[in-house]
């Protein structure tokens, strides 16, 4: 029963997955016309719909994940597309494996799955045949595709099991690996920096500073800048013009009233019982403290999710709504009446009603009305602009026929204020060239620019005069104060390898009694790690820092404290990942030895023409 469940589980997730999907557009005639398939393996084919909608999908993750959208061109330029078909084509290898062998669900099997999932359950607590096949349409399968993707799935599924059921790495294997992360160094160390000299550097000669120049053009090099004049025009330009009436204004209000007045909700758990003898027997033992309300859930075999109900109004609880929300307090109640029959019913968080009035609103509905006709107005210019443009107009003429405002900047792609914080505009920015025309380009909030490239200046080393001397003298100085630590360093450390003590050699150590691999002090080398772990007891290096030297000698090598009381749970999280890690290569070897039997067939046509249609 509890595997059942889990694949139960697993499902959920497909259908949330293909409804998310189907949101976004992509249906059946989405990609590729009546081509069917992209690729196959042997006789197991990969629906070209399938391989779209999954490329869409990682190309939304990565778009999330970076805070700006990613194009296609982009993406296939570092090789997602491949690895989505490479992903898909281990996938059908194990179909292919399972029709093979003749592993396949039954009808009832796949219909107990779709009925068990809440996403297609209505509000009496039955399958809504009319939502699930909406939902479907929504995401651009039939019926009959969908049920067979479940069949295929759960056959997967199930031969996936029987390749890796079992599978653990050596708790040798196991404790050497955590032998090694945990294995420690303790040692000391004394941070030289200029207060430690037993006697401050001269002040350096031209000679010196000149010597410093010319060592380091990279430091005196101005970067390209670009001279750009542009024209601008942004919402906020034109909020002082938008008038805005009462009525508009209630009517922006009553479009967000779901957002200013929330009914009392609660978090609510529902578990049901075959009799209501049965359901007040339960709530009895829970009063009593025999038994609690997830323990009853793992005795029917379910999961936490499966008797959730998420957030839910005293309305969509029906005749147990009253006793539910009477509960002042999370908890536990019941019996009561439900769609599955007498159940009991566990409040996990109360929210409580809240209500917004139109006059505690009015400061955001007018914000948000005036940045939106604002907006309308902007849209409104830009076909007027672009037939300028297009007519040989100057970005000035632009500013003085237009609400537009001119400016311009030395852009060296460092700027991030006004204008040059926008992205669209860094865009345009960076690959403008003093050949292109001027043309009208959106903002990220709604307004509009157009950019000219006036002048392109190249990287120039700057000669060494007044404005450059002071960072020269500066680095000259730190030079000579470097060399200075350096020979006092040296000598420490000849002292140290001689049997001395840091105290014997005038200098303050700071000791650490046991650094793994994987710690880290902010104030120390980001090279301490790897040399520490290279050294041998009582030996001793000199490493750079920012602006000080570091002298560090290793005292004594740890073995892992194997005893800890954390160790036993970071060898049970390795032996986790180390098993799901052979059980993806068993996985993607069995899926690479189907396909050179079964053999792979790519149709590169279906690949282009589902890559056409991608932003």
């Amino acid at each position: 029963m509890a595997g059942k469940n889990k694949i139960s589980n697993f499902f959920v997730w497909i259908i949330l997955g293909l409804l998310i999907v189907g949101l976004a557009g992509f249906g059946v005639t989405g990609f590729g016309g009546n081509t069917r398939s992209v690729a196959s393996v042997g006789e197991s084919e990969i629906d070209v719909n399938l391989y779209g909608r999954t490329l869409q999908r990682d190309l939304d993750q990565i778009s999330q994940a970076r805070g700006e959208a990613m194009r296609f061109t982009e993406a296939q330029s570092l090789g997602l597309d491949r690895l989505v078909l490479q992903r898909l084509l281990g996938q059908a290898a194990l179909d292919e494996s399972a029709r093979l062998a003749g592993l396949s669900m039954g009808d009832a099997t796949v219909s107990e799955q779709i009925l068990s999932i809440p996403s297609f359950t209505g509000l009496d607590g039955n399958f809504d045949r009319q939502a699930y096949e909406f939902a479907l349409d929504n995401s651009g399968l039939s019926v009959a595709e969908f049920e067979e993707s479940i069949r295929t799935e759960i056959a997967r599924n199930l031969l996936q099991a029987a390749l890796v059921s079992g599978l653990r790495p050596q708790p040798a294997f196991v404790d050497a690996i955590y032998s090694y992360l945990a294995e420690r160094r303790a040692f000391s160390y004394a941070i030289l920096d200029e207060s430690a000299l037993e006697t401050a550097p001269e002040a350096p000669s031209d000679a010196a500073v000149e010597a410093f120049y010319e060592a380091n053009p990279e430091l005196f090099t101005a970067p390209e800048t670009r001279k750009i004049t542009y024209a601008l025009l942004t919402p906020d330009m034109l909020i002082d013009e938008v008038e805005l009436d009462e009525a508009a204004l209630r009517g922006l209000y009553e479009e967000r009233a779901a957002q200013y007045n929330q009914p009392a909700m609660r978090m609510v758990d529902r578990l049901g019982f075959a009799d209501e003898a049965a359901a007040a027997a339960a709530k009895a033992a829970i009063d009593a403290g025999e038994t609690s309300f997830d323990a009853l859930v793992t005795e029917r075999g379910l999961e936490l999710s499966d008797v959730d109900l998420d957030t839910v109004t005293e309305a969509q609880l029906g005749a147990a709504g009253s006793a539910v929300f009477a509960l002042d307090e999370p908890g536990v109640t019941g019996p009561l009446p439900s769609p599955i029959g007498p159940a009991l019913f566990r409040v996990n968080a109360i929210l409580l009603e809240q209500i917004t009035s139109f006059e505690d609103a009015l400061p955001e509905l007018r914000e948000e009305l005036a940045n939106q006709r604002a907006r309308r107005l902007i849209e409104d210019e830009i076909e007027p602009l672009d037939d300028l443009l297009a007519g040989g107009a100057r970005l000035e003429e632009l500013a003085d026929e237009s609400a537009m405002e001119l400016g311009s900047l030395d852009w060296t792609g460092q700027e991030t204020d006004g204008v040059a914080g926008y992205g669209a505009f860094q865009a345009a920015a960076s690959q403008v060239s003093e050949e292109d025309f001027p043309e009208i380009v959106m903002l990220e909030d709604g307004g509009i620019f157009a950019l000219r490239l006036d002048q392109l200046v190249e990287p120039r080393l700057r000669p060494l005069d007044d404005s450059t001397r002071p960072q020269a003298d500066a680095g000259a100085r730190a030079d000579a104060v470097k060399t200075a630590l350096q020979t006092q360093a040296e000598e420490a450390q000849k002292r140290l390898s001689a049997g001395e003590e840091f105290a014997s050699i005038g200098l303050d150590a700071e000791i650490n009694l046991g650094l793994t691999r994987g710690d880290f002090i902010e104030e120390l080398p980001q090279d301490l790690l790897p040399r520490l772990f290279e050294m041998a007891p009582r030996e001793s290096v000199i490493l750079e820092g920012e602006d000080h030297l570091v002298l560090l000698r290793l005292d004594q090598i740890l073995p892992a404290d194997m005893s800890d009381e954390t160790a036993q749970a970071i060898r049970q999280r390795l032996n986790g990942e180390l098993a799901e890690a052979m059980a993806q290569d068993i996985l993607s070897q069995f899926a690479r030895s189907v396909q050179t039997e079964a053999g792979i067939t790519v149709n590169d046509a279906a690949l282009n023409a589902v890559h056409t249609q991608l932003p």
